[in-house]
């Protein structure tokens, strides 16, 4: 019976099989494509869906609750953009040691050391203004890797 079959439709049965093969092959690579996406944008959502419940939910002058929000975002790398509004917004309500420390992360974050070194060290000096005995090593490590980097 293959024998009956002539180079014509031999080249029609083999264009149909790549067509349909082909046609497999980039769904199946669609597919794989959005399911990836949509992993990785559940972990971005939940941080960004939370920081915005808390922003949400906290009263106009809570700086603190802005700051945090903030500080989550930047450590996870997403949502950076109203991350900075919520900074902003908190800082204009009250300058602490914490929120100025938490700019000072995202201008690191943003490849700005210069400006990342001007807010850590307000941060210091804010602190030890609210109370002399304050201590951050944390932000004054910060400060040496920054003194540093840019010689």
């Amino acid at each position: 019976m293959l024998n009956n079959i002539t180079n014509i439709q031999k080249q029609d049965i083999m264009k149909n099989t790549m067509n349909i093969f082909s046609r497999t092959l980039i769904a199946a690579a669609f597919l794989f494509t959005v399911s990836l996406g949509a992993f990785a944008n559940n972990n971005t959502d939940k941080t960004t869906q939370r920081a915005r419940e808390a922003v949400e939910n906290a009263s106009p002058d809570d700086w603190y609750t802005l700051a945090k929000a903030a500080e989550k975002c930047i450590a996870k790398k997403v949502n950076l953009k109203e991350a900075a509004e919520w900074l902003n917004k908190s800082l204009a309500i009250h300058e602490s040691a914490f929120n100025l420390r938490v700019k000072g992360d995202y201008y690191v974050h943003n490849k700005l050391p210069e400006k990342a070194l001007e807010y850590y060290s307000k941060s210091i000096r804010v602190g030890k203004l609210e109370d002399p005995s304050y201590m951050d090593a944390d932000t004054q490590e910060k400060i040496l890797t920054l003194v540093r980097q840019l010689g």
